[in-house]
Order: C-alpha cells, then structure tokens, then sequence
C-alpha cells in the first residue's frame, strides 16, 4: 500500500519487522506481538484522522525502540538467549567437522576420479594437495574477513538465528560425510593397488592436513578472540 506522498505502508512495516527480529533477545513470538500492537496502534491513529504516514511514525515512537524495552525481553526469555548460544557454540563445532569431512571426502573423490580417467597417480596426489591448499587460503580469507571487515561480518553472524532443527541437519550432514570419507578411501586404495608409494605419498598428505587444518582454524579463533577481549576490557 503507497500513499499518493509515496510512502509505502507495508515496506516500513517490515522494516520495522526486520529492525526488531534482528534484537537477539526478542523471539519470533514478541517480534508478532509487538508488531501486532504496532498495528492496533496504527489503526487507532487513523480513525483519530492521521494518514498512513503519520500514523506509522507516531505509533513506532510511541511503541518505543529496543533500547527502551531490550532489558526487559533479555530477563524473560533469558532461557531462550542461553539455549540459542549452547546451540551456536554446537552448530560451530559441527560446522568444523562439517567442513572437516567434506574436504576429506570431495579430495578422496577427486583423487578417484582422475585415477579412472588414467591420470598418473603422483599427478592425481599433486592436484590432492592443490584442492586441500586452496581450503586453507579460503579459510585464511573467511578469518581475515571476520578481522578486517569486522561490522558487516559480525553483524551478518549475529543475526543468523539458530534453531534446535539446524543442529539436527549439521549433525546428519557431518556424519553423512565422514561415513562417505570412510567409504571412499578403501577405493582409493584399491585403485593404486600395489603402488605402496604412491600409497605412502597420499597418507602423509592427509597426514599433514590432519595437523594443519585443525591448527588453522585455532589459530584464526585465538586472533578473533583476543581482537574482541581487548575491546572488552577496555571498554
């Protein structure tokens, strides 16, 4: 709905929708709610003689903003805010063994695949090696944009609310990809057949991913980490 001044009703009402969800200690239940008074206040408004426009900005202000009522929502559902960080400190260890798994076994796949498309076997481990190096740049970038570009990162973060069911499908996907990397090295194996060194080669690259990949990601948390803790205790 547009007024003939151009303001359009419904595009300010989710923006407002939009402002309120994106408080953390607001569920989906008060964000209705609170659009709901919203509205009963907009329509009485109206009927008073005010157009869409005022009737929107003097019932917004006199709702209030989360800084007026924020504190109260974060004592009431202060349940809801502890579960939702259990679930993102979880949803974060599943993600590591998420991305963990899916690199292991798409790199086990790719080996598989130019092994039957007769690639030499020491030319199949050298793209192996290239795939798992390209993840760790990509990874390097995600930290140093979570660094470097902290705002839109963090924000972006922060206003991904995480839900019971998202933990379920992170636990099903980890573990569908560590039982496909389970699968997928004995027919690795099987197709360098007696090659033990070619064998001895790929081992040690998975080796070496093993140590790296997990020291990676530590160390990106310990920078993020200590970048927040100096702004903490220095506030």
């Amino acid at each position: 709905m547009e007024s003939s001044t151009g303001f359009n009703f419904q595009r300010h009402i989710t923006g407002w929708m939009v402002k309120i969800q994106s408080e953390p200690a607001v569920t989906e239940s008060d964000a209705e709610e609170l659009k709901s008074h919203l509205l009963d206040l907009i329509d009485d408004l109206k009927a008073a003689g005010l157009d869409d426009e005022e009737a929107f900005w003097v019932a917004s202000k006199r709702l209030g903003n989360s800084m007026d009522w924020g504190e109260e929502y974060r004592q009431e559902n202060n349940p809801v805010i502890q579960m939702r960080r259990s679930l993102i400190i979880l949803e974060g260890v599943l993600a590591y063994f998420m991305c963990y798994y899916f690199i292991l076994s798409t790199s086990k796949l790719l080996f598989i695949t130019l092994l039957f498309k007769d690639v030499d076997g020491y030319m199949a481990a050298e793209w192996v090696s290239r795939y798992l190096i390209t993840f760790h740049f990509g990874f390097i970038l995600f930290f140093a944009s979570v660094f470097f570009l902290e705002k839109k990162t963090v924000t972006f973060i922060e206003n991904i609310k995480m839900r019971p069911k998202h933990t379920i499908i992170f636990l099903a996907t980890a573990v569908t990809l560590a039982i496909a990397d389970t699968c997928l090295y004995p027919v690795a194996k099987g197709m360098m057949g007696d090659n033990f060194s070619l064998r001895s080669h790929l081992h040690h690259l998975y080796l070496n991913f093993d140590f790296s990949f997990p020291l990676l990601i530590s160390i990106g948390f310990v920078f993020i980490y200590f970048k927040y803790y100096k702004k903490v205790k220095f506030q």
